[in-house]
């Protein structure tokens, strides 16, 4: 028997194919054709997969449509957490590493929304998910620089988690998010211009010594607004050791500095201490001859860094793949 590793004897490359081939290359080619048919009807007519408008965005401007959905929507409180809601039926939901900007939020059952999905980085995967029936799940595609607007109702009450489905770097794995589908009174909705927490991230009104850091907690200096500044500054002068969290609650999830501003004195050594997963330190700017450096690598629950604040001034610092949401601090020493 000849070996299958042995080439054909003679010229077989040019031999005609039998018959039988021929009609089961036919048949193999009609049935591709029909699947891709198939694939074009679920598009248009099955409603199988999602359509709709998609515009070209800089990230600048979605985070911006994304601050103004938050800073325009209620908040309702449930098993006390702080839910968004929507002022109308337009929900805009940023990804980013490694987490979602405008979750979480509760919606009401049978009520059509417009969700606008964009990326503030890398692409994204967007799958939704009943928690009470996992056969009830989509499955989407974020790409940074467009933002994707489709309708969606559900029907049925519960929470629905929001992952990641599309690997984006070492912290994807706790890209999670949700939102509740359930009916409320209205009368128990904060609205506004009374709820605690994007709101309160506008206001600079100086914390200690009166300083306004430049804007650096709004949305109109780099990144998102900072929500969980409240326009103060944490007096911490006299203190030989201070502590300040990375990753505390905060902005719509465990992403805030706390306290995002504080005071110190010259020769106070502040210990950051990581209280979530996915977190850096990075220094925006510092006083002439100050040699902080912050610390670049992501780092994990547990992770603790000290520096000693020597040169007075202000430091301003954030977290690289929070800055989208107002992951922001500022360290000013006198």
């Amino acid at each position: 028997m000849d070996s299958p590793l042995d080439s054909p004897d003679g010229n077989w490359w040019s031999e005609r194919i039998n018959r039988r081939e021929s009609i089961w290359l036919g048949i193999s080619g009609a049935w591709a054709l029909t699947l891709f048919g198939w694939m074009l009807g679920w598009t248009e007519f099955g409603g199988q997969n999602q359509t709709g408008q998609t515009y070209q965005v800089s990230t600048q401007a979605l985070q911006q449509k994304i601050q103004n959905y938050k800073q325009s929507a209620g908040t309702l409180s449930v098993d006390s957490e702080e839910l968004l809601v929507p002022a109308e039926n337009d929900v805009y939901v940023g990804a980013l590493q490694w987490g979602w900007d405008g979750l979480p939020a509760v919606l009401k059952p049978g009520e059509t929304y417009r969700f606008h999905l964009g990326s503030y980085d890398v692409q994204h995967g967007f799958s939704v998910r009943n928690a009470d029936n996992l056969s009830q799940q989509i499955s989407l595609q974020i790409l940074p620089g467009y933002e994707w607007v489709l309708e969606m109702t559900f029907d049925d009450p519960g929470t629905y988690h929001v992952v990641c489905n599309e690997f984006c770097g070492e912290g994807h794995r706790s890209m999670h998010g949700k939102f509740l589908v359930q009916d409320y009174d209205e009368s128990a909705v904060t609205p506004p211009a009374q709820s605690g927490g994007e709101s309160g991230g506008n206001g600079e009104s100086g914390g200690n010594g009166g300083a306004d850091y430049g804007g650096w907690f709004t949305g109109d200096d780099t990144g998102g607004a900072t929500g969980n500044y409240d326009g103060t500054t944490v007096d911490e002068t006299g203190s030989d050791q201070v502590t300040v969290t990375v990753g505390a609650e905060g902005n719509g999830g465990p992403y805030a500095f706390d306290p995002p501003a504080v005071s110190v004195s010259q020769g106070t050594a502040v210990t950051f201490e990581w209280a979530s997963n996915n977190h850096n330190v990075l220094v925006d700017s510092q006083p002439d001859g100050a040699n902080w450096g912050g610390h670049e690598p992501i780092e994990n629950e547990g992770f603790s860094v000290e520096h000693t604040f020597e040169t007075s001034g202000v430091y301003k610092y954030y977290c690289e793949p929070h800055l989208g949401v107002g992951m922001k601090g500022v360290v000013e020493v006198v």
